[in-house]
C-alpha cells in the first residue's frame, strides 16, 4: 500500500499521558535495582525477551515497524528489541542497524550539545539574542530583547511555535517566495535567515518572553544560527564534535524528504488506513527550507544507539562520571515537576520524577521515559505516526501500552 503524502511540520503533544493513565505503579513492585533475583545475564535476558514480545504486538496492532530498549541495573545494561517491516508493500523486515528519525526527542541531543559547547569557551547560555546577532540587532522585536540562549532551549522564547498548525509556518514561505533578493545557498545561512526574519515577529500571544514556557521549533532553530553565528562553523558540525564524538554515537541528519534509495519508510495514517510518506514536486521545491528545522527534529538513529544515548544519561543520573556536561546533567537531576529543561519534561509520578519526550516527524513516532534517579530509561520508536484532529494518537498509545506493558511485567513502579 502506498501513496504520495506531504511531510508536515514537527508537532508537540505532552508526554507521557497514555502510558502514565494505564494504572502503572498502582500496587506494583519495588524499583528495577530491587527486582529479579537472578544474574545480571539472565536479567538481560528475560527484558530481551520482554522487549521482543512486547514489539511484536506493536507490529501485530498496526504499526509498521517497531524498536523498544531499555537501560537498567546499576551497569547501565542495555537491551533492545526490533520488529515489523521497513515498508508497507514490501518484505523487507525491520533490522537492529536501521535508523529512525526520533523526531523532537532530538531536542535533547541538541541543548546537550550547546551546552558542551558553552562549557568549551563557545557561546554562553546567558547570551542575549541582540547580542548574538549584532550586526542586526536594532531590527529585533522589543520582546525579545532579555530572552538567552538557555531560554530557547527551554521554550522560554516566546517565538511563534512553527509546529505546522500555525500561519507562521505559511507566512515565512510566502515571504521566502517573494524575496528577490538572492537567497542564501547553504543551511546555516537559511537559518540565520529565519532568525532574523522570525525575530521581527511580536511574541506568541499571551506569552512574556524569558520568562513563560511555549512550545516553539523556531526556538532550537534560532539557537543553532546562534551557535553558527558566534563560531562560524556549522551547527551540524559542531554537534559532531561536541557530542557525537564523545559518546560514541551514530546517527546522521535525515531529511524530511524522502529519497528513492532510502531503506526504512515513514508512514502516516489513521489505524489500519496506513500510506507511505513519499516526496512530492512541492515538498522537493522547498526541501531546504523545510531541513533548517534539523536541530529541532531531524536526527536518525538505530535502537542501539539511541539506547546508548540513554545509557550515558543513566550512569549519569547515578553520579558516575560520563561525557555528558556536567551542568545539564546537574539540572536534570534537579529538575522539578512540571519544567521543560534541555530538551526534557519533567513529570512527577506517585513514586519517582521521570524526564520524558516523544518526537514525531512525518512517518515517525518516539517516546521516551527517563527515571532521574537513573533507575531506567524506556523508549520505543516507530517508522508509523498519526495525530487525530483532538491530539490524540494510536501510535502513541500502541507505543506506551508497549513501554508499560514491559514495565509492569518486571514490577518496575511509576
Amino acid at each position: 500500500m502506498s501513496s504520495h503524502t506531504t511531510p508536515t511540520p514537527l508537532r508537540r503533544r505532552s508526554v507521557l499521558q497514555l502510558l502514565l493513565s494505564g494504572g502503572l505503579g498502582l500496587g506494583l513492585g519495588p524499583a528495577l535495582s530491587g527486582c529479579g533475583g537472578g544474574s545480571e545475564g539472565s536479567d538481560q535476558a528475560r527484558i530481551t525477551a520482554l522487549l521482543k514480545a512486547q514489539a511484536q504486538a506493536g507490529v501485530d496492532a498496526g504499526l509498521v515497524g517497531l524498536v523498544l530498549g531499555q537501560v537498567s541495573g546499576r551497569a547501565a545494561d542495555v537491551a533492545t528489541a526490533v520488529a515489523g517491516r521497513r515498508r508497507l508493500g514490501q518484505g523487507s523486515s525491520v533490522v537492529p542497524s536501521d535508523r529512525f528519525a526520533i523526531g523532537s526527542n532530538t531536542k535533547a541531543m541538541t541543548s546537550a550539545a550547546i551546552v558542551a559547547l558553552a562549557g568549551r569557551g563557545g557561546p554562553a547560555l546567558g547570551l542575549s539574542l541582540p547580542q548574538a546577532f549584532p550586526a542586526w540587532a536594532g531590527e529585533i522585536h522589543p520582546a525579545y530583547a532579555q530572552v538567552t540562549l538557555a531560554d530557547l532551549l527551554h521554550h522560554r522564547g516566546g517565538l511563534p511555535a512553527f509546529n505546522g498548525s500555525g500561519p507562521e509556518d505559511d507566512a515565512f514561505m510566502a515571504a521566502v517566495s517573494a524575496d528577490t533578493r538572492p537567497l542564501p545557498g547553504t543551511a546555516a545561512g537559511r537559518r540565520s535567515y529565519f532568525a532574523r526574519w522570525v525575530l521581527k515577529l511580536p511574541a506568541a500571544q499571551g506569552v512574556v518572553p524569558g520568562r513563560d514556557f511555549h512550545y516553539s521549533n523556531a526556538g532550537y532553530v534560532l539557537a543553532a544560527a546562534i551557535v553558527e553565528a558566534q563560531t562560524g562553523r556549522t551547527f551540524e558540525a559542531v554537534f559532531d564534535e561536541v557530542l557525537v564524538q564523545p559518546l560514541g554515537l551514530t546517527g546522521n541528519w535525515r531529511s524530511w524528504v524522502p529519497t528513492p534509495t532510502d531503506t526504512l519508510w515513514g508512514h502516516e495514517g489513521a489505524q489500519g488506513a496506513l500510506t507511505v510518506v513519499e516526496a512530492t514536486p512541492g515538498t522537493l521545491a522547498i526541501q531546504d527550507w523545510l531541513d533548517i528545522i534539523a536541530p529541532a527534529g531531524n536526527w536518525a538513529c538505530s535502537g542501539e544507539a539511541y539506547a546508548q544515548w540513554l545509557r550515558w544519561h543513566v550512569l549519569a543520573l547515578r553520579g558516575q562520571a560520563t561525557p555528558l556536561p556536567p551542568g545539564y546533567v546537574s539540572d536534570l537531576r534537579s529538575a522539578a515537576d512540571g519544567r521543560y529543561v534541555w530538551g526534557w519534561q519533567a513529570v512527577a509520578t506517585p513514586r519517582r520524577t521521570v524526564l520524558a519526550h516523544n518526537g514525531h516527524v512525518t512517518g515517525f513516532m518516539a517516546e521516551v521515559a527517563l527515571d532521574r534517579a537513573g533507575d531506567f530509561a524506556v523508549f520505543g520508536l516507530s517508522n508509523t505516526a498519526w495525530f487525530a484532529q483532538d491530539g490524540s494518537s494510536w501510535v502513541l498509545a500502541r507505543i506506551d501500552q508497549a513501554l508499560a506493558d514491559g514495565l509492569q511485567q518486571q514490577s518496575i513502579a511509576l
